[in-house]
């Protein structure tokens, strides 16, 4: 059983949540022609093979990827705020944990819905990263 100190765990979340935002960045960056070719590209991986479709988004997908750049930038940034070992009690790790597996079922279940399973692939990776501490810590 794998087992870290809650100093370790909590800076494994704060990761996580630097992670959710440098993300949230390269879609904010999909918001532009100019900017948006690193958001393209996991599009494009999302929808193996890569063949370059698509080769680029329409202008409201530029404005879904602002907002969505935002908010994904907003969230890692509170999760990265309460993952201090001086917040950090298990109403927040369970407040984390809840909306963490409300997001996957919801992103996921749209993804699927979309025709994007890679994004439900992607989506499972995102969880783990989070899930993974935040289950430790209520063992801590």
């Amino acid at each position: 059983m794998l087992q870290l100190s809650r100093p370790k765990l909590l800076t494994w979340l704060q990761l996580a949540s630097l992670i959710t935002v440098i993300t949230g960045a390269i879609a904010g960056l999909g918001s532009h022609p100019a900017t948006d070719f690193a958001w393209l590209w996991l599009f494009d991986l999302l929808q193996w093979p890569i063949d370059g479709n698509p080769a680029l988004f329409s202008s409201d997908a530029h404005a879904i990827n602002a907002v969505l750049g935002g908010v994904m930038m907003g969230w890692g940034l509170l999760m990265f705020k309460l993952a201090r070992d001086d917040l950090f009690q298990e109403p927040i790790r369970a407040a984390m944990q809840a909306a963490l597996l409300f997001w996957f079922v919801t992103d996921s279940t749209g993804s699927f819905a979309a025709d994007l399973p890679g994004n439900v692939v992607l989506n499972g990776a995102f969880l783990l990263l989070f899930l993974i501490p935040l289950r430790l810590l209520k063992r801590a």
